[in-house]
């Protein structure tokens, strides 16, 4: 925000270089982007009048003028500009003088004649024709008043000062506006702030013969205050307001409008002027938009509102968007004869959403989105009224309207000065704080160790005794904080058990050739819609983000598959012949929140590939290689969640516990995804996977004896599963078996119809001996009998 030093001199003493100035303010906690000269840097350009004034032989535009500056000798100057003339005011550039820019200007000759500086216009003094009137860079800036000759033409302009750009924080909009500058600026330099001392002389009518005012939604609109300015007389504004105006980087328009823009300078509240003339009924109407109701703003764009939308309407339509922007029919103009001030407060939220539904940035929306203090708006208001009484804008009529069904109590804390000082570490006196607080106009009272502060209707940002901290510190001064040497223990870093386990299943996944994804943590309810999901499958309810970026992107995830099955189907649809992917990330549930009330996090594994040799037994095998890393073994049960092919996903279980599931992705959910080929996904429960992990076991030496192996195809009905068969071959052959596997299924005419054969590896070997015929034999016999008769599974022949 910038802010006119000249202006904050208005309401406090600055006793300061203006670099001291940005010193001490940045000290006590307002930032300081920087300080501008106004002026450009000018030097030595002074007020001169033109004496006489006679063309140059042979030129069809330049003039030799000679100057009176002041000094004992009148200048001689050649001048190219087609509006000078003897006997007027003009701006000289002397010899060695320095314009904006830092052009410099000395004597020399032009086309013989010697031209002791220049007679300068508004273009090269870069004073915009809003603060001065001119004709730009078609000629001379001329004066249109008397000034003595030799002075300085920077305050004539407006331009003897220097702009602050302070750096406001969002939690302090009370700074927004040259008063609350002011006011931090007495408490940071010591010195007294004096607010301007409100009279409003008002004239005959009554504002109630003139408009009335209705407040709809009072939760959008707390309060909201109204004048009424009669016999309104349209006039440029005086240069001390252009230039603050100026300063502040706002143009100047004329002396109504530029009232409203200087008291949203000086006090922060936007306000808005109405043509009461253009107001139909004279009816004000706050209230929420109707649905693709339509207006046309100050800009001259028409824009339809939503329903959430505030709006400020007369009797038949809205005329102006609430704390954004008026509307175009209602604009003050030359031939505006009455005038309705509005000054409100609206609610932050609301003023936002419009603002960014709309695409709408203004000086306004701005402020009212950090907050507008509704207890201030008749200061801001009465001091509007104040000014068109100082300008002679028009006539004030009796009576204000004011509209503020709940006021707020005056906020009171209490705060303790031991407390206040072990939490600055700095023995800052009582009576300091006292006179801190005072100085920052907060009304205190102190009790032995109590204080008692309450809190300025200004400030809406504070809310305990760390905020009295605060206040008190930044004033009393940063550099009262002691240096002290560092201390403590440092710790060996270390990497979390979750962490080693990602890192591990990492590792393995891209030693098999797998590639690592990254989406973010949000997602939209259509893409998990789109996996086919039970109603009442929790997952369908994910936790909602509150102030989302968009509908893709507006709850987190409750499942990774929406995205493995989005990144698959983008690799698939740019002609990437073959992917195999995964992400390791957490997904959220609000359903069963911590003790905290936080959501809980679960971190998942996701697995998706297609192309190559992918199929459902080349990723179960992946899963399997990653379960058995953490040395835990599992059941392959068949079944999955709905997005699966119903015939080709399985689970992988152990006990009650699902650790793991497999499948090839479901054709209807393909097509949801625009995926035009075959995909394999699988989903691990890393959370569960560390829970049920086991340690490595001791090292074994390597088997003195040899092993026997020995194969069985069995020929089977097509339904038996073969996960469940295995398990009952293991535990039949006992502990002499050391492994099993399946290496072969095969279906044909010599197996018959609805059946299939499957064979299978076995290894057997005893710890202690070499194995015998007998003993290999009698174990093959167990094996067989429990496939016979559970299975009735027969030997292949």
């Amino acid at each position: 925000m910038k802010v006119s030093m000249n202006m904050l001199r208005e309401y406090v003493e600055i006793p300061v270089s203006p670099k001291e100035y940005e010193a001490k303010m940045i000290m006590s906690g307002t930032g300081v982007e920087g300080v501008e000269d106004i002026s450009g840097g000018m030097e030595k350009v002074v007020v001169g009048r033109v004496v006489t004034c006679n063309p140059v032989e042979n030129s069809d535009h330049l003039k030799i003028c000679t100057v009176d500056v002041g000094a004992e000798e009148l200048l001689q100057i050649v001048c190219g500009a087609p509006n000078v003339a003897a006997g007027q005011l003009v701006p000289v550039a002397l010899d060695g003088s320095i314009l904006p820019g830092g052009v410099k200007i000395k004597k020399g000759k032009l086309r013989g004649n010697m031209s002791e500086g220049m007679l300068c216009s508004s273009t090269e003094l870069k004073v915009p024709v809003e603060l001065y009137p001119s004709i730009g860079d078609k000629g001379l800036l001329i004066f249109n008043e008397e000034y003595p000759v030799g002075s300085d033409v920077r305050p004539i302009l407006g331009i003897d000062d220097y702009t602050v750009d302070f750096e406001i924080l969002a939690n302090r909009p009370d700074c927004l506006c040259a008063i609350g500058m002011a006011r931090e600026t007495a408490a940071a330099l010591g010195t007294e702030f004096h607010a301007p001392e409100l009279t409003v002389k008002e004239s005959d009518g009554r504002i109630e013969d003139e408009v009335t005012v209705r407040v709809d939604d009072p939760d959008l609109c707390p309060r909201y205050t109204a004048r009424v300015i009669k016999n309104v007389r349209i006039a440029p504004s005086p240069m001390w307001m252009r230039k603050y105006l100026h300063g502040a980087g706002l143009r100047s328009i004329n002396n109504i409008v530029d009232i409203t823009n200087y008291i949203m300078l000086e006090y922060g509240h936007p306000m808005h002027a109405f043509d009461l003339g253009m107001v139909r009924d004279r009816q004000i109407i706050v209230r929420r938009a109707h649905e693709g109701e339509k207006i046309t703003t100050l800009d001259s764009v028409d824009r339809v509102l939503r329903s959430d939308d505030l709006a400020i309407c007369d009797a038949i339509s809205a005329t102006g968007l609430a704390g954004i922007m008026g509307g175009e029919e209602s604009e003050i103009t030359d031939k505006t004869t009455t005038v309705m001030f509005e000054c409100a407060s609206f609610d932050r939220t609301a003023i936002r959403l419009t603002s960014r539904a709309l695409g709408m940035r203004t000086e306004s929306s701005g402020r009212f989105e950090r907050g507008v203090a509704a207890k201030t708006t008749m200061e801001a208001l009465d001091r509007a009224c104040m000014l068109v009484n100082m300008l002679d804008a028009g006539d004030v009529a009796q009576g204000v309207i004011d509209i503020y069904p709940n006021p707020k109590p005056a906020q009171v804390i209490t705060a303790s000065v031991k407390n206040i000082q072990t939490r600055a570490g700095v023995q800052i006196p009582a009576e300091a704080m006292v006179d801190v607080l005072a100085k920052l106009q907060f009304g205190v009272q102190r009790d032995g160790d109590t204080l008692t502060v309450t809190v300025p209707d200004f400030r809406e940002d504070l809310d305990g005794e760390a905020d009295i901290c605060e206040e008190c510190l930044r004033i009393y001064g940063y550099d009262h904080i002691g240096a002290t040497a560092l201390r403590g223990e440092t710790t060996q870093g270390a990497i979390s058990p979750m962490k080693h386990l990602k890192n591990t299943l990492g590792g393995i996944l891209q030693g098999l050739g797998y590639l690592e994804i990254m989406n973010y943590s949000f997602t939209g309810l259509k893409e998990i819609a789109k996996l086919g999901l039970p109603e009442d499958d929790l997952r369908n309810q994910p936790m909602p983000i509150r102030n989302p970026l968009g509908e893709d992107t507006a709850v987190m995830r409750s499942t990774l598959a929406c995205d493995m099955l989005k990144t698959l189907a983008f690799n698939m649809n740019h002609s990437t012949e073959e992917a195999y992917l995964y992400e390791i990330a957490a997904v959220f549930s609000h359903h069963t929140p911590t003790k905290e009330g936080l959501p809980v996090e679960t971190q998942t594994l996701c697995i998706g590939a297609y192309g190559g040799n992918t199929d459902f037994y080349s990723v179960r095998a992946t899963v399997e290689a990653l379960l058995r890393s953490q040395g835990i073994s599992c059941e392959v049960v068949a079944g999955a969640d709905p997005y699966y092919h119903p015939g080709r996903c399985a689970q992988l279980v152990r006990g009650k516990q699902v650790f793991a599931q497999i499948g090839e992705v479901h054709p209807t959910v393909r097509d949801r995804f625009d995926m035009p080929k075959r995909a394999v996904m699988a989903e691990i429960n890393v959370q569960q996977l560390l829970e049920y992990s086991s340690p490595m076991n001791a090292m074994k030496p390597l088997p003195r004896y040899p092993a026997v192996s020995r194969d069985l195809a069995l020929v089977m009905n097509e339904c038996i599963a073969v996960g469940p068969l295995m398990a009952d071959m293991r535990k039949a052959a006992g502990n002499l078996l050391e492994s099993i596997a399946m290496f072969d299924v095969y279906r044909g005419i010599q197996v018959g119809a609805n059946k299939k054969s499957v064979a299978f590896a076995l290894t057997f070997r005893a710890s202690d001996r070499t194995l015998t015929e007998p003993d290999v034999q009698k174990a093959m016999d167990k094996v067989k009998k429990v496939c016979s008769e559970k299975y009735e599974a027969n030997i292949r022949g």
